[in-house]
């Protein structure tokens, strides 16, 4: 009993508005709805790296991609075909499909290098965590060569990539960290630099140490500052802590 009223006499003045066609309508539109729901958050959990448990990290190379022909959020569910290598078992060949967000399509290229998640007792399970490296241009018909990249698809490349790691910039925990290895990508960028991958390895103030790839644009003035054994100022997303970019400020 509230101010007089009661919840029952109320409730059953609420019910008496409906008819029993209007009853079942909204049951069944409701039963609709949570059956879409719940089969979306299906597929939305066995496309995400988080669904594979105990993992193994490794990298690999995007051999082809296809579309689909599905979309969540206006995001491509995108067909991969790759080449996994990991550390200390052979390699193995798998496709798969992922999520992926449409401002970071152009950075998922043939012969690009990408760091996976597998499951040991299971290859068939595995998730792209991060692109690592460009697909490398060389000439046609060279035998094992990745697919040649034209300029339009490195430049969607880049900027994808460098969407993701300036809101890694503004959004992110700052932390030192050690230059684990230094790879040059063989790309210049405006012909006073070069694009290079970074194993690193980041020390945060209040959370475990952990290791991480990134890559970023590094003049050849500043060359010599990352260098394998260098420490250098990042950014990382506490949240996921695969996203490591390179903090120039």
């Amino acid at each position: 009993m509230l101010s007089g009223i009661s919840f029952t006499h109320v409730l059953g003045q609420d019910y008496e508005s409906f008819d029993g066609t209007s009853v079942l309508f909204i049951a069944g539109s409701l039963v609709v709805s949570l059956i879409v729901i719940f089969f979306v958050l299906r597929m939305m959990r066995g496309l995400s790296a988080g669904s594979i448990k105990n993992g193994v990290t490794a990298h690999g190379t995007i051999l082809r991609t296809w579309d689909t022909g599905t979309t969540i959020n206006d995001n491509p569910v995108v067909g991969f075909a790759l080449n996994v290598t990991p550390t200390l078992e052979p390699a193995f060949q798998v496709e798969m499909k992922q999520l992926i967000s449409r401002i970071q399509i152009g950075a998922f290229l043939p012969g690009a290098t990408v760091e996976v998640m597998y499951d040991p007792n299971d290859r068939k399970k595995v998730k792209i965590q991060n692109v690592l490296g460009l697909p490398a241009t060389v000439a046609p018909g060279t035998m094992g060569a990745a697919p040649l990249a034209n300029t339009q698809q490195i430049e969607q490349l880049l900027l994808a990539k460098e969407e993701t790691y300036n809101a890694i910039r503004s959004m992110g925990e700052a932390a030192q960290a050690t230059i684990l290895t230094a790879t040059d990508m063989n790309i210049r960028i405006n012909e006073a630099g070069a694009m290079m991958s970074f194993r690193l390895e980041v020390h945060p103030t209040d959370k475990p140490i952990f290791q991480a790839e990134t890559q970023g644009a590094i003049s050849d003035a500043s060359r010599a500052k990352y260098a394998p054994g260098s420490t250098i100022w990042v950014k990382f997303n506490p949240n996921d802590l695969t996203q490591v970019a390179l903090d120039h400020s």
